[in-house]
Formats: C-alpha cells, sequence, structure tokens
C-alpha cells in the first residue's frame, strides 16, 4: 500500500477517455460530437427512458434503509452458499463518459462508464478468446482475457472485499465471492460474476492489488462501470486518491474539451472558483451529496421553504451530483415554484412533452417569440453556480420542441443534479477537505503538471437503447436462469482465477 501511495503521490493518474461516440453501441468515426447529433441522441434517450430515471433515487423506507442509489448489497439465496450477492447502482443508459485504461499482466486494454454515484469497478471478462459473444449485444470494447494476465487473483469469500461489497455467509473461507448487481430502472443493465485482484495502469502508473467485478453474464447496454464514489471499493477510495476534477464541455466549445484530472492537478484554473461543503450520507456512503440553499430566477430568490432540501436524520432527502442522469431532479414542491416562475416569464402556452418524457415543452417557434429567464444555483456558504440556458432547457430538433430539463422528484425521494447542470463548470471534488469547488471554464487549462499526465474526456451518447426486457427478476442469489446459470458455471471454472491460487487480500 506504502509503494502504491508513493507512486500515485509522484504522478498524476491519468484516464484516457475513448475518442468515439458509441451509437447503438458501435463506435463512430470523429474525435468530436456536434451538437445536432446530440440533440437528436438526447432526444431519443428522453423518449424511451425518461420515465425511467424517476426509479434510480435512494428510497428510505422501514425507518430509513437504503435502496438503489447506495449501492448496498443484499445476501444472496439467504446468504448460504457463498454464491454472491445483489444490488443496485445507478449507471444507466444515458449520456456517458467512458474511459479507458490497461489492466492485467500484460496489460489489456479495457473501457467502462465513468459514475461517481457507484463505489464499484467491474468490466467485462471472457475465459477465453473466443467468449467474446459472452459481452452484452451493445457493447463495442473487447472484453477482459482474464486467463492471459499472471497477476489476476480470485478474491476469496471471507475476504473483507467480498463481504463489504455483497455481505454473506460463506460455505468455506476459500470459495470464491460472487457478486450480481441490477443497474437503472425500468430498462435495467445486469451484470453477475466474481471479485477478483489485478494491477490497473493509468498511462505510465501502474497500481497493483485493485479489487474489480470480473462479470462472467452480463445483459445490457453497459459493459464495465469505474465507480469513483464514496465507498471503499471505488477507484479513488482504494487507491487513496484525495482529489479529483472533471468538466463537462459545451457541444459547441472550441477552445476547451471535457477533461478529468487527479491528485494536484485537480484545482481550480481561475479565481472564480468557490467552494461548499460536501455532506456525508451515514444511510447512502458512495454518494457525493451537497446543500443546495435555493435556486434564483432572472436574478429573483425563489419562494422556496427553509430546509426544503436538507439531508435528513434518516438519510433521506438531501441532494445528489451525478454525471451518468443527465437531467436534473428535484424536490416536488421545490420543482412546482422552478416550475411556475420559469412559465411565469416565459408567458407562453406550454405544450405537450410527454414524447419526450419531460414536463415544461415549448415549441421552437414559439419560444423564439420571448426570452427564456436566466437560473442558478445557490449553494451552503453562499456559492453560487450561474448557469447557461442549455444547461437547464433541451431543443430536440424531432419534434421541435424545447424542453426544461428538470423534473419533479418522486415522493419520498432527494433531489439530483444532473449532468446537463454541470456542463460548462469544472467540478472540483476535494474529497480530503470535504469540499465541492466549482468554477466556470471558458479556455482551454494549462498543461499538466511535471510531475502528473492529463487527457481528455469525450462524451458517449448512444442514439438508441435495445429494451432489454424482462430483466425486472427475483434474484436468488446467481439463480439468473438456465442459459445464465450454464455460462456461469462456465466460466467459473474456465475463468483462470484457480492457476494462479489464491490470495488473501484482508487489509485489516
Amino acid at each position: 500500500m506504502a509503494d502504491r501511495i508513493t507512486v500515485l503521490a509522484i504522478a498524476l493518474l491519468v484516464l484516457i477517455l475513448s475518442p468515439q461516440m458509441a451509437v447503438q453501441g458501435k463506435p463512430a468515426a470523429g474525435n468530436t460530437a456536434s451538437p445536432r447529433p446530440k440533440q437528436q441522441q438526447l432526444g431519443n434517450f428522453f423518449k424511451k427512458h425518461g420515465s425511467d430515471m424517476a426509479g434510480l433515487f435512494p428510497r428510505h423506507r422501514n425507518g430509513g434503509s437504503s435502496g438503489s442509489y447506495s449501492g448496498q448489497a443484499v445476501p444472496a439465496d439467504g446468504g448460504e452458499n457463498g454464491g454472491g450477492g445483489q444490488s443496485q447502482d445507478p449507471a444507466t443508459n444515458t449520456g456517458m463518459y467512458v474511459l479507458s485504461f490497461s489492466v492485467g499482466t500484460p496489460p489489456q486494454v479495457v473501457t467502462g462508464v465513468l459514475d461517481i454515484t457507484s463505489d464499484f469497478v467491474w468490466m467485462q471478462c471472457s475465459a477465453c478468446a473466443t467468449c467474446g459473444a459472452d459481452a452484452p449485444a451493445a457493447t463495442s470494447a473487447p472484453p477482459f482475457y482474464a486467463f492471459l494476465s499472471s497477476t489476476i487473483r480470485e478474491v476469496r469469500c471471507a475476504n473483507r472485499g467480498c463481504q463489504r461489497l455483497v455481505p454473506q455467509t460463506c460455505s468455506a473461507d476459500d470459495s470464491p465471492c460472487g457478486y450480481s448487481y441490477v443497474y437503472g430502472g425500468g430498462a435495467a443493465n445486469t451484470t453477475a460474476g466474481l471479485l477478483a485482484v489485478d494491477a490497473f495502469a493509468f498511462a505510465t502508473v501502474r497500481a497493483d492489488g485493485v479489487i474489480f467485478g470480473c462479470a462472467v453474464a452480463t445483459e445490457g447496454d453497459i459493459g464495465g462501470v469505474i465507480g469513483l464514489g464514496r465507498g471503499e471499493l471505488s477507484l479513488v477510495s482504494q487507491l487513496q486518491i484525495g482529489r479529483f476534477s472533471y468538466y463537462l464541455a459545451p457541444d459547441d466549445a472550441v477552445d476547451v474539451g471535457s477533461f478529468i484530472l487527479f491528485l494536484d492537478d485537480a484545482k481550480p484554473r481561475t479565481s472564480r472558483a468557490v467552494s461548499t461543503p460536501l455532506v456525508a450520507n451515514r444511510a447512502s456512503r458512495s454518494l457525493y451529496y451537497v446543500e443546495l440553499a435555493g435556486i434564483r430566477v432572472d436574478g429573483e430568490d425563489l419562494a422556496i421553504p427553509r430546509g426544503t432540501f436538507d439531508l435528513q436524520a434518516d438519510g433521506s432527502g438531501g441532494v445528489v451530483l451525478s454525471i451518468t442522469i443527465p437531467v436534473t431532479f428535484l424536490d416536488a414542491g421545490a420543482y412546482k415554484v422552478v416550475r411556475q416562475a420559469m412559465a411565469s416569464k416565459i408567458g407562453l402556452r406550454a405544450a405537450d412533452g410527454s414524447e419526450l418524457g419531460l414536463d415544461l415543452c415549448y415549441t421552437s417557434e414559439s419560444l423564439a417569440t420571448a426570452k427564456v429567464p436566466s437560473m442558478a444555483l445557490v449553494f451552503a456558504g453562499g456559492a453560487v453556480m450561474e448557469l447557461e440556458m442549455g444547461n437547464y432547457f433541451y431543443m430536440d430538433s424531432t419534434t421541435g420542441l424545447e424542453c426544461l430539463t428538470i423534473l419533479p422528484s418522486p415522493a419520498g425521494d432527494g433531489s439530483l443534479l444532473g449532468s446537463l447542470i454541470q456542463v460548462g463548470t469544472h467540478m472540483i471534488y476535494d474529497i480530503s477537505g470535504s469540499r465541492l469547488v466549482f468554477e466556470s471554464l471558458e479556455q482551454a487549462p494549462p498543461p499538466p503538471s511535471a510531475s502528473g499526465l492529463g487527457g481528455k474526456l469525450f462524451a458517449v451518447w448512444r442514439s438508441e437503447f435495445g429494451e432489454t426486457g424482462g430483466l425486472r427478476i427475483a434474484w436468488e442469489g446467481l439463480n439468473l436462469g438456465p442459459s445464465w446459470a450454464a455460462k456461469m458455471n462456465r466460466n467459473y471454472t474456465e475463468m483462470g482465477f484457480v492457476k494462479h491460487g489464491p490470495r488473501d487480500l484482508r487489509t485489516g
């Protein structure tokens, strides 16, 4: 661990992100996304999945138990067999940011969706060179061939990492640690497999002993997730990264592109940076919460009752940050105030936006005759995030509608600031200092420091998402049906872990 921290302190970790847009699961030529294609792809997403997002918020029932957002697992099949457990996480078929890095010895390039709301790292694995069919049909990236790595080790059931992710009773201490995850709402993605440990390499920096999920049965559009949440098994937690930042560039940006930075390079680039505390939620430890104090429309503070966005003692409420969900969800009462203020300022007859899964919409023709009011978010400590129209209004070229990309949260749920509202803002997560620093960024950042490396981020927007169907399974351990069971059994024995032998990964 000491060696790993020393290396990371000297060099900045770099996540080199895929410079291609995925359309219907296949890479398309070009390094950047033009505004028009993204509008079209977002529109298709809203049409198909606008209602699904409502099921992704942390639920608190029976005295405040945690739900889908936290990624907390439940024992599998009563915890008798050590066969894994099921949990849910928020990565969904939305606009995503995909990163590439290397795993294993010799290194193999793999990809995963960057997710700040997940505390789990997993990738699609394959037991042999001809097993690529096990990967999701919509995933264009090749799987990780575990049998080719000389440094991979299986995580055992009694290991602390296993029990942290999927609490379970082991049939034997040396039995494998199985897991199963359900991602998203109605258009769920599922992954199941074994926990493993191997070397991760980011550009020239190598980190040994990273625990990750080696998926051997996966359905849906997601072929891997790189969790940057606050949980113990997230990438930033395992590598003890105290600070990271990202910038999601607008479509029409010329002088600056999207990027992600770590450690010393994750710092403000302008004198305009402001900060607000990161709030801890003991019921949902993976998530980054902030305290939203109010909302302004055209410079006027809206009459939202004080405490509306507060995190409650039972873990409910609060405001979560996400970059895998594009729209923003607000407490229903607060949303009503925002919607009313917007509608009053615009002063036009609203159009039906149900086709897009959005609420407050206008035809582009009518909106051209009106002025869309400005909006700003006010955080604890007085930090203000000034928004551009593109942060909260979306134009769909197919329907000719322009809609507010803010929706009411389901009853009992908290609020969520989605990726669209963060576009154009450099978001710096100072985990060690428990604060979020942010600034608008209008020009390219300076090159990374001499002790580190840097890379660009490119958005991945899927224009179509296959309906997975039938994935709302009554999970019982890893009992996923005959076809999945056969696949799991085959890959458990062929994955190649056993030839290297077990490794004790307990860390105190």
